[in-house]
């Protein structure tokens, strides 16, 4: 029953993208096949984000939703969790949460994390927090970078309409980055600001690709 909600409620949703947003999506070869685990590590910089990166996907994804969403009502919690969200808390990366993404990945399933921590106030992609350094080495799978373009024009934090503007938006997929890349450096904070630098490095040459082919 889960999947089949899953399904219908991604089919639903990305007709809306194709149709509201005119969404592309681009290098989506470069998307792992089915049974290979990933961090998948995109920008954030609108609510919009967790559906344009999981209808890009041919498979079910998980996310990390703030814990707080799913204490808004036992309905609400339910419908987020249907779709294969989990609770996290921001301020901290707790043992359990850690546990629990190292599980659906041991599954052969992926798992979309938001390595600025925050959807960007002004647009611009943000630093990397260490705390994605963290959990990448303790999850130990490959980063999918993936940068969102338009998001943040559509419906940004601030916006005051209750409904995403109609403009176009598109989701460009990076080659994997191998958690293996970072395992010579000293183990401790210093390794988990590199791989959080890494996975922006990557995203800023996604969005610089994107900008200069005019954005859609």
């Amino acid at each position: 029953m889960r999947a089949l909600v899953y399904y219908v409620v991604k089919s639903l949703l990305l007709v809306y993208c194709r149709i509201w947003h005119r969404y592309r999506t681009y290098h989506a070869e470069r998307i792992p096949p089915r049974g290979r685990s990933v961090l998948i590590a995109a920008n954030h910089a609108s609510y919009l984000d967790p559906v344009l990166v999981g209808v890009a996907f041919p498979y079910h994804i998980w996310y990390l939703a703030r814990s707080t969403l799913f204490e808004r009502s036992k309905v609400f919690g339910w419908m987020i969790s249907v779709v294969y969200a989990v609770p996290i808390t921001r301020e901290r990366l707790d043992l359990r949460t850690i546990r629990l993404v190292h599980d659906i990945c041991a599954g052969g399933d992926s798992v979309l994390v938001f390595p600025e921590g925050t959807r960007t106030k002004d647009g611009n992609l943000q630093k990397g927090q260490a705390g994605v350094g963290l959990f990448a080495e303790k999850v130990n799978v490959d980063i999918l970078p993936v940068y969102i373009h338009g998001s943040f024009e559509a419906m940004s934090r601030h916006a005051k309409l209750s409904f995403p503007r109609l403009l176009p938006i598109s989701v460009s997929f990076g080659p994997l980055l191998p958690i293996s890349r970072w395992k010579d450096m000293p183990a401790g904070r210093e390794r988990y600001e590199a791989i959080a630098d890494g996975i922006m490095a990557e995203l800023i040459k996604l969005r610089d690709e994107r900008m200069a082919k005019g954005g859609e």
